[in-house]
């Protein structure tokens, strides 16, 4: 493109000066003095002026375009970039791409494609070549970090078709924009298409789709941005971690807190003590511009799907983050990369160990007033999911799951805890605490009453952009 460029610029410069030549010739036979062609206003003099500013101008606009291709691709083809077979990363105001800078140990903005890859492993070796989207996002002058997800696929292939605990495989295939073909042509199916088949068709998943009650959003995404850490409570002022080891500390809403924010960050105490209520709220809050919410179990299936196929550790289990003081990323993102998705630095971590985390959605037949009321905002007796909440509606929830929300599709996965909602543990947590030893895989959830009080029970954000 760059060498394209040159060559046109430098065929134009060649036309140019003939074109130039030949006025001056004109115009010197019609009576127009060198004065009044070369002086500081001359004719000539103007002209250069107006090419110099040209040039500087195309310059400009060719620079831009080096670092912000993703930007053009939105308006190809929904998002989908061609040359890296997945959605762009879709920004706001107040977000960068950033990648790592392996000298200086740190994030560095680089608003390139160059930033992110999606590599499929081979075989059944554990792959850790793959360079998830990382952006900065910073709120009320701290900083926080996200991954995107991009839009997807899937289709699972049990082990043991007759028993679904011995795990199985997960091949994942990206989406182009919000429709429903794959970079490869694949034409993939809704999960509530009355053609659907399981073992042989690639499922959109429903928390990339229009289909509430499935965990899905309000229209069809391109990609889902997650929290690279659990959340952590921090000082406006400075910054600084607030550990947050009692209900006093931990249960409080952050409009009633102005001094306090949300960090997304390694190295932090995790945000513990909340009832699951007033996590939902103060997620919500977060960043309203940027549809902040609480990580909706849909979304944490979205995130372990992708973690176990080929475009994550294929396969492989993440390592657990047994750190007892609950902090995100414990020895650091280097050290503690096989805590990642990826294996490296570019994936989310804490999915499984620090704490277990809270996700928004509850059991709408729960007989007890007072535990649904632990939901607050997000959760009502007999209520109907939203784009930031989901609720179960059966009366019998084992029948009535949820495709692709990594329960009974993947229950007791590696020995993962499977423990299913009732009416007397109308909510989810997902993913473990530090002490889960083998039961913290990606896939566990475990049923809960939402109280406040739980020492290692934190949370996660999602951006819906």
């Amino acid at each position: 493109m760059k060498n394209k460029r040159k060559y046109l610029k430098k065929e134009r410069g060649i036309t140019l000066i003939a074109l130039v030549i030949t006025i001056i010739v004109l115009l010197i036979l019609a009576g127009v003095s060198i004065a009044m062609l070369t002086g500081d206003n001359g004719i000539l003099t103007q002209a250069a002026r107006a090419k110099e500013e040209t040039e500087k101008a195309q310059e400009k606009e060719e620079t831009t375009l080096g670092n912000y291709e993703y930007y053009i691709s939105q308006y190809t083809n929904g998002g989908y970039i061609e040359s890296k077979r997945v959605n762009a990363p879709v920004l706001k105001d107040g977000m960068e791409l950033v990648s790592y800078d392996e000298t200086s140990k740190e994030w560095i903005t680089n608003n390139s494609t160059s930033s992110f890859d999606y590599i499929a492993g081979e075989g059944t070796e554990d792959n850790n070549s793959s360079k998830w989207a990382n952006a900065k996002v910073t709120i009320d002058g701290v900083d926080s970090y996200f991954v995107w997800i991009p839009r997807y696929a899937y289709k699972i292939t049990y082990n043991n078709p007759e028993d679904i605990s011995a795990g199985g495989t997960i091949d994942v295939k990206f989406l182009k924009g919000t429709s429903n073909i794959a970079s490869d042509g694949t034409v993939c199916k809704y999960a509530d298409d009355s053609t659907l088949n399981k073992e042989t068709d690639y499922i959109i998943h429903p928390a990339f789709t229009s289909n509430e009650d499935l965990g899905g959003w309000r229209n069809e995404l391109t990609g889902i941005w997650i929290g690279k850490y659990e959340s952590s409570l921090v000082d406006k002022s400075d910054s600084s971690n607030i550990v947050t080891n009692d209900d006093e500390t931990g249960n409080i809403l952050l409009s009633e807190n102005t001094d306090k924010a949300i960090a997304v960050q390694p190295g932090m105490s995790s945000w513990r003590y909340c009832t699951i209520g007033n996590m939902y709220t103060n997620a919500r809050a977060y960043a309203i511009d940027l549809n902040s919410h609480m990580l909706k179990n849909s979304e944490w299936g979205a995130v372990a799907y992708l973690t176990h196929s080929q475009y994550g550790r294929n396969g492989h289990e993440i390592d657990i983050n047994d750190n007892s003081s609950f902090i995100t990323a414990d020895e650091g993102i280097e050290a503690s990369k096989t805590q990642s998705s990826t294996g490296n630095v570019y994936g989310i971590y804490d999915l499984t160990g620090c704490t277990s985390e809270f996700v928004a959605i509850y059991y709408n037949k729960s007989t007890s007033n007072s535990l649904i009321d632990n939901g607050g905002a997000f959760a009502k007796k007999d209520g109907l999911s939203t784009e930031y909440a989901t609720a179960y509606l059966g009366d019998d929830v084992n029948e009535n799951y949820i495709i692709g929300d990594a329960t009974l599709e993947t229950s007791n996965w590696n020995g993962s805890y499977a423990s299913f909602l009732d009416e007397v543990h109308p909510f989810f947590n997902r993913g473990g605490s530090y002490n889960s030893s083998t039961d913290g895989y990606i896939f566990l959830f475990s049923r809960n009453d939402g109280g406040k009080g739980y020492a290692n029970v934190g949370l996660r954000i999602s951006l819906a952009i």
